[in-house]
C-alpha cells in the first residue's frame, strides 16, 4: 500500500517478532502517519462516551472560568 523501505530484523533485537522485515514508522509522511494513527483510535472509541466527556469537560472549564472571575 505505501511501498516502504523493509530490512530484516536486527539480530540483536530480543523483542518478539515473528516477521521477516521491519519498517520504520518514520519513513512515512507525518501527515499519513498520523491519519493511520487517528483511524485507529476511533475505531476503538465510543462517539458518545467521547461527546460525553467532552461536554463535561467543557462544563468543567465554564466553572473555573466563573471561579476565577469572581
Amino acid at each position: 500500500m505505501y511501498h516502504l523501505p523493509t530490512t530484516p530484523p536486527k539480530v540483536t533485537d530480543r523483542r518478539s517478532f515473528s516477521g521477516t522485515a521491519t519498517t520504520q514508522a518514520e519513513a512515512l509522511p507525518p501527515d499519513v502517519l498520523a491519519a493511520i494513527v487517528r483511524a485507529a483510535i476511533e475505531a476503538h472509541r465510543d462517539p458518545e462516551v467521547h461527546r460525553r466527556a467532552l461536554a463535561r469537560e467543557e462544563s468543567e472549564r465554564e466553572a473555573i472560568r466563573r471561579r476565577l472571575t469572581a
